[in-house]
C-alpha cells in the first residue's frame, strides 16, 4: 500500500501496509516496525497539546486581533498587551499569537503614524519585545553544530 504522505515513523520509508486483526495498526515493509497511527479527527488541529476545531482558531485569530488593534490604537502599555493575549493562549500557539500581533499593528500603522514615525517605530518594536518575553519566543535556538 502506497499512501502520500505516509511514512514509517522509524525508517521513514513509504512502503506500508495494514495489519489484518484487531487493533488498527500499521507495519513498515522494509524495516518491519509496527505502530498504532494517531489519528486526528478531520478538521481538528493541536494547539498547546489539545485538540481543537480549525473555525475556534480562526474565531479566537479574530476576536484577538480585533481586541489587539483596538488597544494598540489606544496606545496600551505592555501590561494591557499581556492582558489581551493571556485570554487567548489556551486556544492559540505561540506562533500564531505572534503573528496575529504583527498584523495588529501593521493595521494600526496608520493611526500610530499621526504620532511621528520614531514613536511608531519605538512603540512597534517595544510590543514586540513585549509579546515575545511572554510568549518566550522565539524558541531558543540550539547550540551546536552551524550555530553561533
Amino acid at each position: 500500500m502506497h499512501r502520500e504522505g505516509l511514512r514509517c515513523p522509524k525508517c521513514g520509508s513509504m512502503r506500508i501496509s495494514i495489519v489484518a486483526g484487531g487493533q488498527f495498526q500499521l507495519k513498515c515493509m522494509d524495516c518491519g516496525y509496527t505502530w498504532s497511527p494517531s489519528l486526528v479527527p478531520s478538521g481538528y488541529i493541536e494547539v498547546n497539546g489539545r485538540l481543537i476545531h480549525w473555525t475556534e482558531v480562526e474565531a479566537a485569530v479574530e476576536k484577538l486581533l480585533r481586541e489587539l488593534r483596538d488597544a494598540l490604537e489606544g496606545t496600551v502599555d505592555c501590561e494591557g498587551v499581556k492582558a489581551i493575549i493571556a485570554r487567548y493562549i489556551n486556544v492559540l500557539d505561540a506562533d500564531r499569537i505572534s503573528k496575529t500581533v504583527r498584523n495588529a499593528l501593521v493595521q494600526a500603522e496608520p493611526n500610530l503614524r499621526l504620532k511621528g514615525r520614531s514613536f511608531m517605530e519605538k512603540y512597534s518594536n517595544s510590543v514586540i519585545e513585549c509579546v515575545n518575553g511572554y510568549l518566550n519566543w522565539p524558541p531558543p535556538r540550539p547550540k551546536g553544530r552551524g550555530f553561533p
